[in-house]
């Protein structure tokens, strides 16, 4: 065992637990239904994933679980949660964003993160997405329906997200990303929890109607 890790124990734990996270990954077939690692490529999520991809290519391995509550309980999905997801548009596609609203929430669109060009498909879907929404506060509110989340990549120039093809539904969540894997001196971290979202949501709440427990039958925004 080399010097350096007899005498720091913390670094000796850590990288111990490393090793045998990756060695849990390769040996144990737990891809389907628990955990998986995947790599993120792409700008989209920098500067929380991938912030060097446009200069190095580098591509952030991150663990993902799997096991996700698609309801609304406290071990459901959270406004802030890292997901995994078939894409609306590219179901051969997954696609990695953050969850910035859920079922209830007004989200108050920016329109710095329209879609480019005015005649493609991303940009009319977001003019008929405002067309419709309510004013609220000077800006133009979409309320999350039942059973679906709004999501936004962190870097906006370069994402395509809700903004272009509007809530995803949960059922197309494939997990919620517990942490970093790759690079190796982010490895164990979470880089994404020290971003905070700019675009601006107002919480909702669900109320229930006709005594039906556990069916959502009405969403609000306040």
């Amino acid at each position: 065992m080399p010097p350096s890790l007899l005498h720091n124990p913390t670094k000796f734990v850590y990288t111990t637990a490393t090793l045998t996270l990756w060695l849990t990954i390769a040996l144990i077939p737990l891809n389907d239904n628990l955990i998986e690692a995947s790599f993120v490529q792409g700008t989209s999520m920098s500067p929380s994933l991938c912030p060097s991809y446009h200069t190095t290519g580098r591509r952030d391995a991150v663990l993902w679980n799997k096991w996700v509550d698609h309801g609304n309980g406290p071990k459901g999905l959270k406004r802030g949660d890292i997901v995994l997801f078939r894409s609306p548009t590219r179901p051969d596609c997954n696609a990695v964003k953050r969850v910035v609203g859920l079922e209830g929430d007004r989200v108050l669109l920016d329109p710095r993160r329209r879609p480019e060009g005015d005649a493609s498909p991303e940009s009319r879907a977001w003019d008929a997405m405002a067309a419709q929404a309510e004013e609220y506060s000077g800006s133009r509110g979409v309320v999350v329906p039942p059973g679906h989340i709004w999501v936004e990549g962190d870097y906006w120039r370069k994402s395509q997200d809700s903004n272009a093809y509007g809530p995803v539904s949960k059922s197309l969540v494939l997990g919620k990303a517990m942490l970093v894997l790759w690079p190796w001196e982010l490895c164990g971290t979470r880089p994404w929890e020290r971003y905070r979202s700019a675009t601006r949501v107002v919480e909702g709440k669900s109320e229930r109607k006709g005594g039906e427990m556990g069916l959502v039958d009405a969403i609000t925004a306040e």
